[in-house]
C-alpha cells in the first residue's frame, strides 16, 4: 500500500536502540537480563502481531465511564463562570459544525513554556526545535496579553507543556498569567520534577490536571525508553501526589510500531483502569527523534489498536471531544501549540508556522491559518492518517525545519501538478498563490 510505503522510511526499529540503550539505565546484572528479556518479549509480539484481549466487552459501561470522564476531567464548578463559559462553548460549536458555518470556538492553547529538558527520550519532539540561543523566550507578562486574546476567541483552557516544564524558572508565573481562577489549566511533564513541595504548589496556584508521559506499565521499559532510571517511580509518586493536593492525573503515551502489540502496553491500559485514570493515546509522529525511524503505524496496525482498545473505558485518542465535529483534528479551529518564541502551529508535532504573536495579534494570525491551510476543517490525523499530507509535509521537514504556510502551500500546488489530483478542494482556488 502506497501509505504504508510512506511510513516505512527505515528499518531501524525503537527496540533496536533501546537494546543498544541498556547500560544507561541497568545498573545490576539482574537489571540487564530482566530488561533484555523484556525486550526481546516485545520484539518478539511486535513481529507477531497478535491481539490479546484479557478483557471482556462492554458498550454500555464505555460509554457511562465515557461521560463519567467528561464531567470528571472537564467541568470544574469551583472557579467562577468556568461551567457555563465551557457549555456556551460547546452550545456554539455544534450549532456552528450543524450549519455547515465556517466559524469555530476556540478551545484552548497549549504553550511550550520551554525546549529545555532534564531528560533526552528516545522521541523527543523537541530535539530539533531547541534554538533559546538564538531566539528569546516570552516572558510572564507577554503569556498574560496572548491568555487576553485568546479568552475573547473563547478559549477556557491553557496548558504548559515542554520540553519539560519545570525546568523552567517562571513556570509558576506562567500558571499565574494562564488566569488559573476562571480556566481550565493542564501541566504535562515527565514527572521526575514533580515532587511533594511542586505539587502543593501547583494545587495553590490553581492548576486542575497533571500530564504525566508514562511509556509502559513495565518499570524498566519506560525507563529505559525516557533513558532515565527510577522515571517510572517518579510518575506513580506523582499520580499518588495528584490525589492527596486535589488535582487530575492523566497519562499520555505514544503508540508505536514497537509497543503497539506488547504486554507492556497493555499492562498500561490494565494500570489506568485498575487505577480509573485517563489514558490519552497519540499516534507516533515522524518528527524529532523519531524522524527517518520505522514508528508510524500503518492501516492494519491501526485497525488493531481499535480492536486492542476496545474492552477498555479510560483510553481515548487524542483527537476526541471536539466542540465542533465529535472526531477529527482539532488543531487550528480548537486548539493551537505556540512554541517558547511566540510562533503559532497547528499542533506540537506540526512545524508549520502560520505566525508569531510577538508581531501579529493571535485573531489575525489563527484567522490566516483556518483560510489557507487545510486545518480549517475537522479531518483525521494529518501526520498520521493522510497519506497525500504526509509525503508533502514529511518531505518538507527533511529539508527545513521550519515551514511557512508559503512553503506548503507551493508544494502542494506542485504536488497536485505532478499527480494530476486535488487534495484539498477547498484549498484549490488559492493552491497555486502563494499564501498571503
Amino acid at each position: 500500500m502506497e501509505a504504508k510505503q510512506t511510513m516505512e522510511r527505515s528499518e531501524t526499529t525503537v527496540i533496536d536502540i533501546m537494546q543498544e540503550q541498556i547500560m544507561q539505565v541497568a545498573k545490576t546484572h539482574e537489571e540487564r537480563q530482566r530488561t533484555e528479556k523484556l525486550l526481546q518479549e516485545a520484539k518478539d509480539q511486535t513481529q507477531r502481531k497478535q491481539i490479546v484481549a484479557i478483557r471482556k466487552k462492554n458498550r454500555a459501561k464505555k460509554i457511562f465511564t465515557l461521560w463519567k470522564i467528561r464531567f470528571k476531567y472537564g467541568i470544574h464548578w469551583k472557579k467562577p463562570l468556568y461551567p457555563f463559559r465551557l457549555i456556551r462553548n460547546i452550545v456554539m460549536g455544534k450549532l456552528y459544525n450543524l450549519y455547515g458555518l465556517k466559524k469555530y470556538v476556540l478551545r484552548g492553547i497549549e504553550f511550550a513554556g520551554t525546549y529545555k529538558c532534564n531528560f533526552n527520550c528516545n522521541h523527543c519532539l523537541c530535539a530539533r526545535l531547541e534554538e533559546s540561543k538564538t531566539r528569546k523566550e516570552m516572558e510572564p507578562k507577554d503569556y498574560a496579553r496572548i491568555v487576553k486574546e485568546a479568552m475573547k476567541l473563547g478559549c477556557t483552557t491553557f496548558g504548559l507543556e515542554g520540553g519539560e516544564p519545570f525546568v523552567s524558572p517562571v513556570w509558576e508565573d506562567i500558571i499565574k498569567a494562564c488566569k488559573p481562577k476562571y480556566n481550565h489549566i493542564i501541566i504535562s511533564t515527565n514527572g521526575y520534577l514533580f515532587n511533594e513541595q511542586t505539587a502543593k504548589r501547583c494545587a495553590d496556584l490553581g492548576v486542575d490536571t497533571i500530564n504525566f508521559s508514562l511509556d509502559s506499565g513495565y518499570p524498566e521499559f519506560h525507563d529505559l525508553f525516557r533513558r532515565r532510571r527510577g522515571s517510572f517511580n517518579k510518575v506513580m509518586e506523582g499520580i499518588r501526589l495528584c490525589r492527596i493536593y486535589g488535582m487530575k492525573p492523566i497519562i499520555n503515551t505514544v503508540v508505536h510500531k514497537d509497543n503497539l502489540y506488547t504486554e507492556n502496553f497493555r499492562a498500561l491500559l490494565e494500570f489506568c483502569e485498575r487505577e480509573k485514570i485517563m489514558v490519552n493515546t497519540l499516534f507516533a509522529k515522524g518528527v524529532g527523534n523519531f524522524k527517518d525511524k520505522n514508528v508510524m503505524l500503518d492501516d492494519d496496525d491501526k485497525n488493531a489498536y481499535e480492536e486492542l482498545i476496545e474492552p477498555y473505558c479510560y483510553v481515548q485518542r487524542h483527537l476526541n471531544f471536539n466542540y465542533g465535529k465529535q472526531f477529527g483534528c482539532p488543531g487550528t479551529k480548537e486548539m493551537i501549540n505556540m512554541t517558547p518564541y511566540g510562533d503559532v502551529l497547528n499542533c506540537a508535532n506540526m512545524h508549520i508556522y502560520f505566525g508569531n504573536v510577538m508581531e501579529e495579534p493571535l485573531k489575525v494570525i489563527r484567522d490566516r491559518a483556518i483560510k489557507n491551510t487545510p486545518f480549517g476543517r475537522y479531518h483525521a490525523c494529518f501526520l498520521a492518517e493522510d497519506p497525500d499530507f504526509m509525503k508533502i509535509y514529511y518531505g518538507l521537514l527533511s529539508k527545513q525545519s521550519h515551514i511557512s504556510i508559503e512553503d506548503f502551500r507551493n508544494t502542494l500546488a506542485r504536488y497536485e501538478k505532478k499527480h494530476n489530483k486535488t487534495v484539498y478542494p477547498e484549498l484549490h482556488s488559492l493552491a497555486n498563490q502563494p499564501a498571503p
